[in-house]
């Protein structure tokens, strides 16, 4: 008989998970010879790269959305990179982790977690990352063997589908962050035009498939009547014959009556899971029991200390892991494990990024066997040539990317694309990010009021 979980023995459970990825991290790496990859300089530069007008529960996105590069320079000539979140706080944060890094070894990364506690998780995640980086440049070893070897080499993602306005809409050029030199038509941003009604949500579902190949589909919702939104699935299952699997997501911007309400409808299609229709554990438990559907969250779990009142309560069956929220690249393989034990399904949560951050989703995904639903990427909303990686964006195939082959990430950053994307950052004047505002700009007085 198991005993009781209680909270003292599941911190500790935890902590041992923990402990037992961080040890065999490089126990197969070769002998690191003269190297001991002593980190000399922390770099962290601030980016903004171009976004176009999608929209959520939350508002429209501004003309940029904003990243952070951390480079670690060691004294053998090896520099790890990293991509973190971009707002000003997170920032000054790791400007702030320079005397905790400088002068310490990349292969002590997980000594850094301690200092750094009273920081955002995604500060700890973004040198983490570097580091691991640095030791797999350094080893010859790519991230996801230095942390126990792939389970799969490619990992598959899902269709992020956002409704929209069009990348050339006037309101979008009236927006005084906009520097770059982007226009209309064949110069615009891209070309999906505008994107607000189910008819034109299902044909551009398809085309993601045709492009990319996906073969899941996630509708970001809470923007339309919930009505029609759920019109729009409907279409979107006809679309593609009822053989694609489903998922909406309204960012809790519905009430329990109305996600109940849509819920039962949505029993009649495909639907792999019913992601955070309301807000609170309580509303989200409420919405399960009510409809018996499979619940996934990247909102009301998103801690490791969330964990324990999530099993109380029961609001999910699914859950969004971000490598940014519980504890870098590691703390995901931890996270896994935990979830496999509670009976919960793994899926991966994504905000923008650029190709470094894209790379170590592709890494933490073939480390982690629990990661066996399609992942969330907003990468397709990066334009091609503006990520501030060598060569082209990373390809995405068949709905799969697979694991870079070179050492560390398996990515090189372009000095050239790097400059432009902080110098746009500069020039904006873009230090967070403020849906909210942007979406009052095409329809004023505009309120992320529940529906």
């Amino acid at each position: 008989m198991h005993a009781p979980l209680t909270r003292r023995r599941f911190a500790g459970l935890t902590a041992a998970s923990l402990a037992g990825f961080a040890l065999p991290a490089f126990a197969a790496a070769p002998k690191p010879a003269a190297r001991d990859l002593r980190i000399k300089r922390l770099k962290v530069t601030p980016i903004a790269l171009p976004d176009p007008p999608i929209l959520a529960a939350s508002g429209c996105h501004g003309p940029y959305f904003l990243r952070t590069i951390v480079e670690l320079e060691t004294d053998d000539g090896i520099t790890g990179i990293g991509e973190t979140q971009g707002d000003e706080r997170v920032v000054q944060e790791l400007e702030q982790c320079r005397k905790l890094v400088e002068g310490r070894s990349a292969f002590a990364y997980r000594s850094f977690a301690a200092p750094m506690r009273d920081l955002r998780t995604s500060v700890y995640a973004g040198i983490e990352m570097a580091c691991l980086d640095a030791v797999g440049r350094a080893t010859g070893r790519r991230v996801c063997e230095l942390l126990g070897g792939p389970v799969r080499e490619e990992v598959e993602f899902a269709a992020y589908l956002f409704y929209r306005y069009a990348a050339d809409d006037p309101r979008v050029f009236a927006d005084t962050h906009l520097v770059d030199r982007r226009g209309k038509g064949d110069q615009a941003l891209d070309r999906w035009g505008e994107v607000r009604t189910p008819e034109a949500m299902a044909e551009m579902a398809w085309q993601f498939h045709q492009r990319w190949g996906f073969r899941v589909m996630k509708l970001k919702a809470g923007v339309l009547e919930p009505e029609v939104e759920l019109r729009t699935l409907q279409l979107m299952n006809e679309r593609f014959g009822g053989k694609a699997p489903l998922r909406i997501d309204p960012n809790g911007r519905w009430s329990v009556n109305t996600a109940i309400r849509i819920g039962r409808e949505l029993d009649e299609l495909p639907l792999e899971y019913y992601e955070d229709p309301v807000q609170g554990l309580r509303a989200m438990a409420d919405v399960r029991h009510q409809t018996g559907l499979r619940l996934a969250t990247n909102s009301c779990v998103t801690r490791w200390h969330h964990l324990l009142d999530a099993l109380a309560v029961k609001p999910i069956d699914v859950l969004l892991a971000d490598l940014y929220w519980f504890g870098g690249i590691a703390g995901v393989q931890s996270l896994g494990v935990a979830a496999e034990n509670v009976g919960w399904g793994l899926s991966y949560h994504s905000n923008n990024h650029a190709g470094v951050t894209m790379a170590a989703m592709i890494h933490t995904g073939a480390i982690t066997p629990q990661l066996t639903y399609a992942g969330d990427t907003h990468y397709v909303w990066l334009a091609d040539g503006a990520d501030i990686i060598q060569g082209s964006n990373l390809p995405i195939r068949g709905g799969k990317m697979k694991v870079p082959a070179a050492p560390g990430l398996g990515v090189q950053l372009d000095p050239d694309k790097l400059a432009r994307a902080h110098e746009t950052w500069r020039k904006s004047g873009m230090r967070r990010r403020d849906d909210a505002t942007t979406m009052r700009r095409f329809e004023p007085g505009w309120k992320p009021t529940l529906l």
